[in-house]
């Protein structure tokens, strides 16, 4: 999947135009990499964990040689996919199917005698 073809789910799922479809998947992309390469940790549940790493300078040996090279000090981008991720991709569980449009929360009425945390109100004796 390329990024015109995620722009178009965009556009599909929340009935935008093309053009807001692909300013959305820009921004959002470019939110992660800005934050990252500003040393933040961007998570996101249920998908994973992007965050910039320090490797230090070692020592490795050249495989055709086996002589050793000094390997410098570099700094990396990480993804740590997350448990739910992992478990889709390695196919032991099924990726939950959205909504195609987002709803208004109903709210919940609050029976006679409960209130709104669930206590029982104490009814008031007539004299």
């Amino acid at each position: 999947m390329k990024k015109p073809d995620l722009a178009d789910l965009v556009q599909q799922h929340f009935e935008a135009n093309r053009r807001q479809a692909l300013d959305f998947v820009d921004v959002f992309f470019d939110t992660i990499t800005n934050a990252v390469a500003s040393g933040d940790k961007v998570s996101i549940a249920g998908f994973g964990i992007w965050e910039k790493k320090n490797r230090p300078a070692r020592m490795a040996r050249n495989p055709m040689t086996g002589a050793p090279v000094k390997v410098p000090a570099k700094t990396v981008a990480k993804f740590r996919p997350a448990a739910d991720f992992k478990a889709i991709v390695l196919g032991g569980k099924r990726a939950a199917k959205k909504a195609k449009k987002a709803t208004a929360k109903k709210t919940k009425k609050v029976s006679k005698g409960k209130s709104i945390l669930g206590l029982k109100k104490k009814a008031k004796k007539k004299r």
